[in-house]
Formats: structure tokens, sequence, C-alpha cells
């Protein structure tokens, strides 16, 4: 079976306005990821520091950076760095299937499964087009595409939103290393066009997390205005999540609750 693994990169703690939290939502990211319906699945998460897990798993591997840490830039150079790291690793133990995951996103239960069904010969990987942003603080989420969400596609917002096959034997670049060729998941689409591949359409779904209070692009990136203004049309157009959403991502409403507003703050920093 070719393997599946899951890319992290977790924010270094001096950076982490709230350390707590940060371990809290990757929690809750592997939750989703302990919840897949095929349970052949590995995760690297790049640290500069290891986080404590909630419930460890001996499929999660933590990869340790040899790189100082520096202030956060607008452009989250560190992430960057740490997927492209994690991509390399993955080429170099023989490749697979890949999907970088934010730590703080959600996938599907469904998704290793859909990504092995969909993605084949022809593709370079696959990507989820229609998911949920969902406003953390609040519980409300909207669909996405939605018209007063601009009407774009879910991997136009999300950077969990795909899954490449890396073939260290393939005869292109784009085929031995897809994540290194097309890069931004805003173009994924036009750039595998542009090499002559094709993406598969996974026919899945992934939750997009924002109003974390740890989003990058919330309070670092160029587009952190912008964000405030999704934020609050996720709000206005979104309904609160109810259990069988939260259940499809492997999470239970009642849990979530608990950390807003006040169960992360709560805990004691360390």
């Amino acid at each position: 079976m070719i393997p599946f693994t899951f890319a992290v990169a977790l924010t270094p703690r001096a950076n982490a306005r709230h350390w707590p939290l940060v371990e809290a939502l990757l929690d809750l990211t592997l939750a989703s990821v302990r919840a897949q319906t095929d349970p052949a699945w590995r995760a690297l998460i790049a640290v500069h520091e290891r986080p404590r897990l909630a419930v460890p798993d001996p499929r999660v591997e933590f990869v340790e950076v040899g790189w100082p840490v520096e202030p956060p830039g607008p452009y989250n150079d560190d992430s960057g760095r740490k997927k492209h790291l994690l991509s390399d690793t993955v080429r170099d133990r023989g490749g697979g299937y890949l999907m970088v995951l934010d730590a703080d996103d959600w996938v599907d239960r469904s998704l290793v499964a859909a990504a092995r069904a969909a993605i084949g010969d022809a593709h370079v990987g696959g990507l989820i087009e229609d998911g949920l942003a969902v406003d953390f603080r609040t519980l409300r989420a909207a669909p996405l595409p939605h018209p007063a969400l601009e009407g774009l596609p879910f991997h136009r917002f999300c950077g969990s939103c795909g899954v490449v096959l890396i073939r260290p034997d393939g005869a292109s670049e784009i085929r031995r290393d897809p994540f290194a060729v097309l890069r931004s998941h805003h173009r994924w689409v036009e750039v595998a066009a542009e090499h002559g591949e094709g993406l598969a359409r996974l026919p899945t779904s992934g939750a997009y997390l924002v109003n974390t209070g740890e989003n990058h692009s919330d309070v670092h990136g160029p587009y952190a205005d912008w964000r405030r203004g999704f934020i609050a049309r996720v709000n206005a157009v979104g309904r609160d999540m109810d259990e069988a959403t939260a259940a499809r991502f492997g999470q239970e409403v009642g849990a979530l609750r608990e950390f807003v507003p006040h169960g992360v703050s709560a805990r004691s920093d360390r």
C-alpha cells in the first residue's frame, strides 16, 4: 500500500501568543486525523520544540528543525520552510501521498480513503473544492464556496486543501515532487495545467478554522484586514455547528465549546 502522510508545520513557541492554545488546536487537528476511516496514515510534525499531545499516537512523528527561531514575518517563511522540509522527508523515504495540513484546520474523516480512491496515474494530486469556514470563537460555520464569501472554492482559501502523490522515480519534476512545483494552493489548478498534468477532485470536505488568535494571517499577514472582514461574513452567513457536522471532522460540539471562550485560556502556560 502506498504510504499516506500528513505534514504539519508547527509555529515556534517563542512566536506563539498563547502556547497552550497552539497545543489545543493541534490536538483538535490530530483528532480529525485519528478519526480517519482509513487508519493507514502517518503524521510528520516539524517543530522547534515538541508540544504536549493530549493523545500520544505512534503514527505521529516529530521532526525537529535545525534553524533558529526568527520573528514572524508577513509571509510566514518559517511555516513554508518547514513544509518543504517535510515534503523532502517524504520524498527521501520513498514517496507516497502527502497532505500539508495546517495545525488548526480539520480534515474530513473520509479524506485518506477518498484520496487513495481518486488520485490515479493521470494525476499529480487532488484538491478539495468544497468545505466549511469555521469561526473557532463562535463555532459558526459557513459553506465554501458561498456567494457572500467571494464565491470561490475551498482550495482558494484554505492551505489544508490538497493531496499530492510524490513519485521519486517519476519522469518529470512535477511527478517526482508535485508539492515543490505546485507551490501555493491558490494556483494548483493553473500550475498543473501549465505542466500538462491533472488534479483529481477529492469528493470530501475540509474545515478552515479562522479567528483562533493564532492564525498567522489573522495577525501578521498582509491580508489581516481582509481576514477580519472575512470572519465577520462567516458569522453573518454561517450557522451554528451541529453534532453531525462536527462528527464529520472527528469533533464533538460539547468538547469544542469547552475551549470557547474560556476553556483554553484557563489552562496554565508552562
